[in-house]
Protein backbone atom coordinates (compact mmCIF):
# COMPACT_ATOMS: atom_id res chain seq x y z
CA UNK A 1 0.00 0.00 0.00
CA UNK A 2 2.77 2.29 0.99
CA UNK A 3 4.08 2.27 -3.20
CA UNK A 4 0.66 3.26 -4.35
CA UNK A 5 0.27 5.92 -1.95
CA UNK A 6 3.78 6.92 -3.19
CA UNK A 7 2.15 6.49 -7.05
CA UNK A 8 -0.95 8.41 -5.96
CA UNK A 9 0.95 11.55 -4.38
CA UNK A 10 3.99 11.76 -7.57
CA UNK A 11 1.61 11.08 -10.44
CA UNK A 12 1.38 14.35 -12.59
CA UNK A 13 -2.59 14.50 -12.37
CA UNK A 14 -4.00 16.10 -15.23
CA UNK A 15 -0.84 18.34 -16.36
CA UNK A 16 -1.90 17.12 -19.82
CA UNK A 17 -5.52 19.21 -19.71
CA UNK A 18 -3.79 22.02 -17.89
CA UNK A 19 -1.08 22.64 -19.70
CA UNK A 20 -1.97 21.68 -23.76
CA UNK A 21 -3.68 24.53 -24.93
CA UNK A 22 -6.71 24.89 -27.67
CA UNK A 23 -5.24 23.63 -30.99
CA UNK A 24 -2.17 25.91 -32.50
CA UNK A 25 -0.23 24.83 -35.40
CA UNK A 26 3.22 26.08 -33.91
CA UNK A 27 2.65 24.42 -30.79
CA UNK A 28 3.56 20.79 -30.77
CA UNK A 29 2.96 18.26 -27.93
CA UNK A 30 4.18 14.89 -26.45
CA UNK A 31 2.29 13.22 -23.42
CA UNK A 32 4.21 9.79 -21.95
CA UNK A 33 1.63 6.61 -22.14
CA UNK A 34 3.12 5.68 -18.95
CA UNK A 35 3.88 6.35 -15.41
CA UNK A 36 7.18 7.12 -14.46
CA UNK A 37 7.40 4.10 -12.10
CA UNK A 38 6.65 1.84 -14.97
CA UNK A 39 9.48 4.02 -17.62
CA UNK A 40 10.18 7.02 -16.62
CA UNK A 41 11.68 9.29 -20.29
CA UNK A 42 12.70 12.00 -18.07
CA UNK A 43 15.98 10.07 -16.89
CA UNK A 44 19.05 9.77 -18.89
CA UNK A 45 20.88 6.64 -19.89
CA UNK A 46 23.57 6.88 -17.17
CA UNK A 47 21.24 8.71 -14.53
CA UNK A 48 22.96 9.13 -11.31
CA UNK A 49 19.67 7.91 -9.87
CA UNK A 50 20.24 4.58 -11.61
CA UNK A 51 22.42 3.78 -8.49
CA UNK A 52 19.76 4.09 -6.20
CA UNK A 53 17.07 1.78 -8.64
CA UNK A 54 15.61 5.22 -9.79
CA UNK A 55 16.70 4.71 -13.36
CA UNK A 56 14.94 4.52 -16.47
CA UNK A 57 13.60 2.04 -15.27
CA UNK A 58 12.42 1.63 -11.52
CA UNK A 59 13.38 -1.05 -9.63
CA UNK A 60 13.17 0.11 -6.14
CA UNK A 61 11.45 3.14 -4.72
CA UNK A 62 10.14 4.07 -0.77
CA UNK A 63 11.49 0.65 0.20
CA UNK A 64 9.61 -1.88 -2.19
CA UNK A 65 11.68 -3.30 -4.80
CA UNK A 66 9.99 -4.31 -8.18
CA UNK A 67 11.57 -7.50 -10.72
CA UNK A 68 11.51 -6.62 -14.31
CA UNK A 69 12.43 -9.32 -16.81
CA UNK A 70 14.67 -8.84 -19.84
CA UNK A 71 11.29 -9.14 -22.01
CA UNK A 72 9.74 -6.49 -20.30
CA UNK A 73 12.94 -4.19 -20.04
CA UNK A 74 13.46 -4.80 -23.46
CA UNK A 75 9.99 -3.43 -23.95
CA UNK A 76 10.15 -0.85 -21.77
CA UNK A 77 13.26 0.80 -23.26
CA UNK A 78 12.36 1.02 -26.74
CA UNK A 79 9.25 3.09 -25.78
CA UNK A 80 11.76 5.21 -24.16
CA UNK A 81 13.68 5.11 -27.34
CA UNK A 82 10.66 5.71 -29.25
CA UNK A 83 9.37 9.04 -27.00
CA UNK A 84 13.24 10.29 -27.25
CA UNK A 85 12.63 10.16 -31.09
CA UNK A 86 9.54 11.29 -31.36
CA UNK A 87 10.40 13.96 -29.17
CA UNK A 88 13.53 15.06 -30.89
CA UNK A 89 11.51 15.24 -34.17
CA UNK A 90 9.55 18.21 -32.79
CA UNK A 91 12.74 20.03 -31.65
CA UNK A 92 14.36 22.89 -33.93
CA UNK A 93 16.98 25.85 -33.31
CA UNK A 94 14.00 27.75 -32.84
CA UNK A 95 12.29 25.55 -30.41
CA UNK A 96 11.28 26.34 -26.92
CA UNK A 97 11.11 23.02 -24.72
CA UNK A 98 8.14 23.45 -22.43
CA UNK A 99 8.74 20.65 -19.49
CA UNK A 100 5.34 20.40 -17.90
CA UNK A 101 4.96 19.04 -14.44
CA UNK A 102 3.39 18.65 -11.39
CA UNK A 103 4.49 18.21 -7.65
CA UNK A 104 2.80 17.73 -3.97
CA UNK A 105 1.90 20.24 -1.93
CA UNK A 106 3.96 19.00 0.81
CA UNK A 107 7.01 19.13 -1.19
CA UNK A 108 7.19 23.05 -0.78
CA UNK A 109 5.25 26.36 -0.48
CA UNK A 110 6.00 27.44 -3.45
CA UNK A 111 3.10 27.23 -6.32
CA UNK A 112 5.15 27.30 -9.27
CA UNK A 113 8.42 26.09 -9.80
CA UNK A 114 10.14 27.03 -12.84
CA UNK A 115 13.31 25.06 -13.67
CA UNK A 116 16.76 25.61 -16.22
CA UNK A 117 19.94 23.87 -16.85
CA UNK A 118 22.92 25.92 -16.86
CA UNK A 119 24.09 25.02 -20.64
CA UNK A 120 23.52 25.54 -24.06
CA UNK A 121 19.64 24.57 -23.21
CA UNK A 122 19.31 27.77 -20.80
CA UNK A 123 16.63 30.19 -22.15
CA UNK A 124 17.90 34.05 -22.47
CA UNK A 125 16.64 35.93 -19.55
CA UNK A 126 14.04 37.82 -21.07
CA UNK A 127 12.31 34.39 -21.70
CA UNK A 128 13.09 33.58 -18.36
CA UNK A 129 11.84 36.93 -16.63
CA UNK A 130 8.97 36.92 -19.00
CA UNK A 131 7.54 33.29 -17.55
CA UNK A 132 8.41 34.07 -14.03
CA UNK A 133 6.57 37.48 -14.15
CA UNK A 134 3.49 35.77 -16.00
CA UNK A 135 3.02 33.93 -12.44
CA UNK A 136 4.10 36.45 -10.16
CA UNK A 137 1.82 38.87 -11.75
CA UNK A 138 -1.22 36.66 -10.98
CA UNK A 139 -0.39 35.99 -6.95
CA UNK A 140 1.87 33.05 -7.53
CA UNK A 141 4.76 32.50 -5.66
CA UNK A 142 7.03 30.93 -7.73
CA UNK A 143 10.08 29.47 -6.98
CA UNK A 144 13.47 29.38 -9.53
CA UNK A 145 14.97 25.91 -9.82
CA UNK A 146 13.16 25.23 -6.51
CA UNK A 147 11.73 22.65 -5.17
CA UNK A 148 13.24 21.09 -8.38
CA UNK A 149 15.89 22.37 -11.10
CA UNK A 150 16.72 21.72 -14.47
CA UNK A 151 14.91 20.84 -17.44
CA UNK A 152 14.86 17.80 -20.40
CA UNK A 153 16.72 18.79 -23.08
CA UNK A 154 17.92 15.78 -25.14
CA UNK A 155 21.13 16.11 -27.58
CA UNK A 156 19.65 17.32 -31.22
CA UNK A 157 23.04 18.16 -32.93
CA UNK A 158 21.93 22.25 -32.12
CA UNK A 159 21.47 24.18 -29.72
CA UNK A 160 17.21 25.14 -28.41
CA UNK A 161 15.80 25.95 -25.51
CA UNK A 162 14.49 24.49 -22.34
CA UNK A 163 12.44 25.61 -19.48
CA UNK A 164 10.55 23.36 -16.88
CA UNK A 165 7.00 24.51 -15.65
CA UNK A 166 6.34 22.82 -12.44
CA UNK A 167 3.06 22.94 -10.96
CA UNK A 168 2.34 22.63 -7.19
CA UNK A 169 -0.90 20.64 -6.93
CA UNK A 170 -2.49 22.47 -4.66
CA UNK A 171 -2.99 25.18 -7.00
CA UNK A 172 -5.53 23.50 -9.52
CA UNK A 173 -6.41 20.12 -7.66
CA UNK A 174 -7.87 18.65 -4.42
CA UNK A 175 -5.71 16.28 -3.94
CA UNK A 176 -7.39 13.97 -1.46
CA UNK A 177 -10.22 13.41 -4.56
CA UNK A 178 -8.18 14.48 -7.20
CA UNK A 179 -10.91 16.61 -8.73
CA UNK A 180 -10.07 19.69 -10.24
CA UNK A 181 -10.19 22.51 -8.08
CA UNK A 182 -11.93 26.16 -8.98
CA UNK A 183 -8.59 27.61 -10.10
CA UNK A 184 -8.19 25.23 -12.73
CA UNK A 185 -9.59 26.72 -15.64
CA UNK A 186 -8.09 30.46 -14.82
CA UNK A 187 -4.63 28.41 -14.65
CA UNK A 188 -5.21 26.77 -18.02
CA UNK A 189 -6.61 30.01 -19.33
CA UNK A 190 -3.39 31.94 -17.89
CA UNK A 191 -0.80 29.22 -19.36
CA UNK A 192 -2.45 29.34 -22.56
CA UNK A 193 -1.82 33.80 -22.38
CA UNK A 194 1.63 32.59 -21.80
CA UNK A 195 2.10 30.48 -24.56
CA UNK A 196 1.05 33.62 -26.86
CA UNK A 197 3.01 35.51 -25.10
CA UNK A 198 6.35 33.37 -25.85
CA UNK A 199 5.32 33.39 -29.06
CA UNK A 200 5.05 36.92 -30.43
CA UNK A 201 8.80 37.49 -28.74
CA UNK A 202 9.73 34.33 -30.80
CA UNK A 203 8.51 36.28 -33.85
CA UNK A 204 10.52 39.83 -32.68
CA UNK A 205 14.05 37.90 -32.69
Amino acid sequence: MNLLAEVRKWTDWYTDLIFIPEKNDRIKHIIADYSRFAVDVERLLDDPLKKKGQGIIYTKYNGQQRYVDEKEKTRLMAYYYDYMDRLKSMLSEHSLLIDCHSFPSDMSDVDICIGYNEDWSKPTDFVIDLVVESFKQQGYKVGINTPFSNAIAPETGYTYNSIMIELNKRVYLNEQTLDFNENAPKLREQLASLYSLLLRYSEEV
